[in-house]
């Protein structure tokens, strides 16, 4: 695991440059001062925060509702197919929705590109959909709720297939900078599958949470035909003619960002199918609350980071400033919401019956204390981003990925929804050992940027990312065995520095520019 240092420190020598050249009145801002500063980050950060408290928020009370609508065994096998259709739609995007972003803004005509990308993913989702439906029963018999009859497989790839391309059609709208199309498609999903919800509780209300698959496909599907009539009435073709050309030559820089995506996305969706297999399908129900309360707590580090990467791939300067102003705001908010969800994860969960709270309270707590660790890795992501080393990061992040899967289904299986919440936390604190020190590094523009310009002058590709932190190279391979990183020497963030660049502005390649 190594190259941090060249990258991260060659911003922080330039950062650090540039704060000792300021008026030194700038040395003690005020609070006011200090907001108009960051005046970009936050404006757009408020709107991502919004769109996904709304859809957060309104998840809750669809749970909430489902948990009494539904016995706690329903809530769990739904929920699961839930997990499962999200991961299998997120493979089917193939790395599409986050190409648009970075390539919509820049290109006339757009429109085709847009519908050969939604048409990739639907159809890649439903290939996927299917072919686990076929193969799910023989991996665990508790996949037989997912295709136990040709309807209930049906069911399960048609939702695939519309939580692929909607996920691509939300991130879409971001490239076009029409974000509020994504707002309107996420709260008319979340009215749809409520509406929805009550229905199937009186049609498909079965022990396999049928009815509870059937809503959450349905209101994926109802979401998306109000967008369609309001594109239709503003004179805007709904389905023009697919760009295969233009999609087939972005397949590279797809791909980058798919790896990434699904290392990101594997945990939170793959963790909560293992505890139904693992544990019971009544033991998840309680835990997926546990993991949806969780969710919470990352909705402002995760827009904050998201814009972070915008703003330093723009402007490389001040990704030390930006990087120190998005973590300290990460704790300050952070910090109270995870004492809340602590002190008041009981309450919260007996909304959904006493044994939901009985289950899982502790579990709550455990992985709200995982908030801490992880917002070194959150902040990491957005900085590999920037600089445009996407594969490099993409194998750090599955290395993390593997461990956190791997620790969750041992201490599930030997300790139950404890064990495995212990296990997870003891993932946590290894990887923010990991990857802490050198973006607290950066964050604070004291990088060594003699090292960081060793490449140009001696050939060296990269230096490790933990001798950044002050710890010795042994230290380091003990730090990565535990993490079971697959491969050695994965360089994170390569020097910026080399012919015809200067140290303190990295060159970012314009096809990696995109989240």
């Amino acid at each position: 695991m190594t190259g941090a240092r060249a990258g991260f420190e060659a911003y922080g020598a330039s950062e650090q440059g540039r704060r000792t050249s300021l008026p030194s009145r700038s040395s003690q801002p005020g609070v006011t001062v200090t907001l108009r500063r960051h005046r970009d980050l936050l404006s757009n950060a408020s709107s991502l925060v919004a769109t996904t408290g709304v859809a957060s928020a309104l998840g809750f009370i669809y749970w909430a509702l489902a948990a009494r609508l539904f016995t706690q065994q329903a809530v769990g096998y739904g929920s699961a197919a839930v997990s499962a259709l999200t991961l299998l739609g997120t493979f089917g995007m193939f790395g599409l929705g986050t190409v648009l972003i970075g390539e919509l803004p820049r290109r006339r005509p757009r429109a085709g590109l847009v519908a050969a990308a939604l048409l990739a993913s639907a159809l890649g989702s439903m290939v996927l959909g299917l072919g686990f439906a076929v193969v799910a029963p023989s991996i665990s018999e508790r996949f037989w709720h997912i295709s136990g009859t040709p309807g209930e497989a049906a069911l399960f790839a048609a939702g695939v297939m519309v939580t692929g391309a909607s996920l691509v059609f939300d991130q879409a709208t971001i490239g076009l900078m029409r974000g509020g199309l994504q707002l309107a498609r996420n709260v008319a999903f979340a009215v749809a599958k409520l509406i929805a919800l009550f229905a199937a509780a009186v049609i498909l209300h079965n022990q396999y949470g049928v009815g509870i698959t059937a809503s959450w496909v349905a209101g994926t599907a109802v979401s998306l035909v109000p967008v369609a009539i309001w594109l239709r009435l503003k004179g805007t073709r709904v389905l023009p003619r697919p760009d295969w050309r233009v999609l087939r030559g972005l397949g590279r820089t797809a791909v980058a960002h798919s790896w990434l995506n699904i290392a990101i996305t594997v945990p939170w969706s793959l963790i909560p199918v293992l505890v139904t297999v693992i544990i019971s399908p009544s033991a998840n129900a309680a835990f997926y609350v546990a993991w949806m309360l969780i969710n919470f707590l990352y909705i402002v580090p995760g827009a904050l980071s998201t814009v972070l990467f915008a703003v330093a791939a723009a402007d490389p300067h001040m990704i030390a400033s930006k990087l120190r102003f998005t973590m300290r705001l990460s704790l300050l908010i952070g910090l109270p919401v995870m004492a809340a969800l602590i002190l008041g994860g009981h309450l919260a969960l007996s909304i959904f019956g006493a044994r939901y709270a009985h289950a899982a309270t502790l579990p709550l707590s455990l992985l709200a204390i995982g908030y801490l660790p992880a917002i070194p890795k959150i902040h990491y992501i957005a900085v590999c981003r920037a600089v445009g080393n996407i594969p490099r990061a993409a194998a750090v992040m599955t290395a993390a990925a593997t461990s956190e899967v791997t620790a969750a289904a041992l201490g599930g299986a030997s300790g139950g929804l404890k064990g495995l919440s212990l296990a997870l936390l003891g993932v946590y604190l290894v990887e923010g050992l990991v990857i802490g020190p050198a973006v607290l590094r950066a964050a604070m523009g004291r990088g060594r940027h003699r090292r960081a310009e060793a490449p140009a002058t001696a050939g060296h590709g990269a230096t490790p990312l933990l001798a950044d932190a002050g710890l010795p190279e042994r230290q380091e391979a003990g730090i990565l065995a535990l993490l079971s990183l697959a491969t050695p020497a994965v360089s994170i963030i390569p020097s910026p520095v080399g012919p015809g660049r200067h140290p303190g502005r990295p060159g970012v390649p314009a096809a990696d520019k995109a989240d």
